[in-house]
């Protein structure tokens, strides 16, 4: 449980009285709306794409003790490790001993809402390690001290404001306008780069983990998945099991409605999916891969 979630109905009656909170929450509502009819619509026969969607997803649900089998030796057979937790504290302190062996110190992260549930910062914190989210969202409630509001939008309940004054609070970069939405996206991006080149470790989570190939699929619209990923030497995916599908073609069947159904778009930016560490002859890569489910 995340070390503020007593705090809900408090937090939730202070913040029905906030406007700008209402008025954002509704704005989204529309949107998203607007948006998932829009591009529900384009599919043609939405209900079958959906039915077909539901089936390959139970279907894996039905054969999970089998699927998640065939997930572990295939992950094996790409070079990678998985690793099993069965407690929000398994989970922790695999990673933890994972970034021991690896003999590493910096930590960033893609969003992961396992991870929130776990309060894995809170507790990679407290074994001395420094962490930072990278979704620019989380990076925002991170800076705040403030657990995500929503799945989607974490920072949905901070007005640009808030954001500004955030910003001049933690980046010691002195006098300079950052009014604009577009100057504080553009001060993020450029605080970020260089927690992304010297991290040691990335943590990332999934939307889907595939049994028949080993490989774990992200859905970003900021690349900072890839980024995390890819740059530091050491790869560490934690999911849930619930995420398994048995082929590559049933997560296609799931990634059509994904994110259609999330925030409105036929895709997001980036799908990727990931197949191991580094290979011989590879240009770039983690040198290790570890999945804890």
């Amino acid at each position: 449980m995340h070390p503020k979630s007593n705090e809900f109905t408090a937090l939730a009656k202070e913040g029905l009285q906030n406007e700008r909170l209402q008025m954002n929450l509704g704005l989204m509502r529309q949107f998203s709306s607007n948006a998932h009819a829009f591009v529900t619509g384009s599919l043609g026969d939405y209900q079958s794409y959906r039915d077909h969607g539901i089936k390959v997803r139970q279907h894996a649900l039905d054969h999970i003790d089998v699927y998640l089998e065939q997930f572990e030796e295939s992950v094996t057979n790409n070079g990678g490790q998985v690793h099993w937790a069965e407690t929000p504290d398994d989970l922790n302190n695999a990673v933890i001993d994972i970034i021991k062996a690896a003999g590493a110190k910096r930590i960033i992260k893609g969003k992961s809402m396992i991870s929130e549930e776990t309060a894995l910062n809170v507790a990679l914190e407290g074994a001395g390690y420094q962490v930072r989210e990278t979704d620019l969202g989380e990076y925002i409630i991170q800076l705040a001290e403030e657990p995500p509001s929503h799945i989607v939008g974490p920072a949905i309940h901070k007005t640009p404001g808030e954001v500004e004054e955030l910003f001049h609070e933690h980046h010691d970069l002195g006098e300079r306008d950052i009014s604009s939405i577009s100057a504080m996206v553009a001060e993020g991006r450029d605080m970020l780069r260089d927690d992304f080149i010297n991290a040691d470790v990335g943590i990332i989570g999934a939307n889907l983990i595939i049994a028949e190939s080993g490989q774990t699929v992200l859905v970003t619209n900021e690349g900072n998945g890839d980024l995390s990923s890819t740059l530091p030497r050491t790869h560490i995916v934690v999911t849930s099991i619930d995420k398994v599908v048995a082929r590559q073609e049933d997560a296609m069947a799931v990634l059509r409605l994904l994110a259609r159904n999330a925030t409105g778009q036929p895709l997001t930016a980036y799908t990727s999916f990931y197949s191991g560490p580094k290979r011989e002859g590879d240009l770039d890569g983690p040198e290790e891969f570890h999945v804890i489910l």
